[in-house]
């Protein structure tokens, strides 16, 4: 069946829902097979192609199948393949890079929330300054490459996790036990810095990366890329203002717990 001739096929119209949530992939293809749904989304997700593009394509799995009473597997055939040829060029698709100005607040968070947990460390254990280690700084050369990555091979990294979920997870639990063995076998410092200090530079990192983000967000630059159906028009969703105090309330959670570990030898 050629994809073209479908193109004009009627769609399906409904109430919006969340991002990418199954609920839109039952309101847009009620009569597809869920499964054939997600692994068409996922490889399209991948691809890069946008959450109106996937819409207006689902709506019109949807029409064929139900009109016709054929299974879009017996239609369209494999999903992953479907979604390939289905894709618009490559020019036309997302860049898969996170903008600039959120990559760097989020850099300035990442580095503020460490030197603010660090310092707040020495500080709960009566240490007047924070020494400065190797260790600290091979933690500080893993966060940036990490973000460096994300930043920059945004869609190559979703694809890895969506495809190797066991062997990611594996990985991610290697990078922190990298980054744990680094503070704990090289300790050797380098140098220090007055533990006010270090928290008012730490503190001061998470607010310009806070407000950096805040406004990425507010300028509609990380809006998430909803999938609606022929005709909607995406709502505004608040995952990104969320992400924007993950890092102030992460550094509030680990100084919290770290002040909890501190007080556990005076409780025993």
């Amino acid at each position: 069946m050629n994809t073209m001739s479908r193109r004009g096929a009627p769609m399906n119209k409904g109430r919006r829902t969340g991002f990418g949530s199954i609920e839109t992939y039952t309101r847009l293809a009620p009569n597809v097979d869920k499964g054939w749904v997600e692994q068409f989304v996922l490889e399209q997700r991948l691809i890069g192609v946008s959450g109106k593009r996937i819409g207006d394509s689902l709506a019109l799995v949807e029409s064929h199948v139900a009109e016709s009473g054929e299974s879009a597997q017996a239609a369209f055939g494999d999903p992953q393949a479907y979604a390939k040829e289905d894709a618009p060029a490559q020019s036309e698709r997302s860049s898969g890079r996170i903008d600039r100005g959120w990559g760097f607040g989020i850099v300035l968070g990442l580095a503020g929330m460490l030197l603010t947990t660090f310092s707040a460390q020495a500080g709960f254990a009566g240490e007047s300054a924070l020494q400065v280690t190797i260790g600290h700084l091979v933690v500080l050369a893993i966060v940036a490459a990490a973000v460096a990555l994300l930043v920059l091979k945004t869609h190559a990294l979703m694809r890895v996790l969506a495809q190797l979920p066991i062997r990611s997870w594996i990985g991610w639990m290697v990078l922190l036990a990298a980054m744990v063995g680094a503070l704990f076998f090289l300790p050797h410092p380098i140098g220090e810095i007055g533990v006010l200090a270090a928290s008012v530079i730490g503190v001061v990192l998470l607010t310009v990366g806070l407000l950096v983000q805040l406004r990425a967000y507010l300028g509609g630059r990380v809006e998430e890329d909803e999938i609606v159906g022929p005709g909607e028009q995406p709502g505004r969703s608040r995952a990104g203002l969320v992400a924007v105090l993950i890092f102030p309330a992460a550094t509030i959670a680990m100084i919290g717990f770290s002040w909890l570990l501190q007080q556990i030898p005076d409780l025993i």
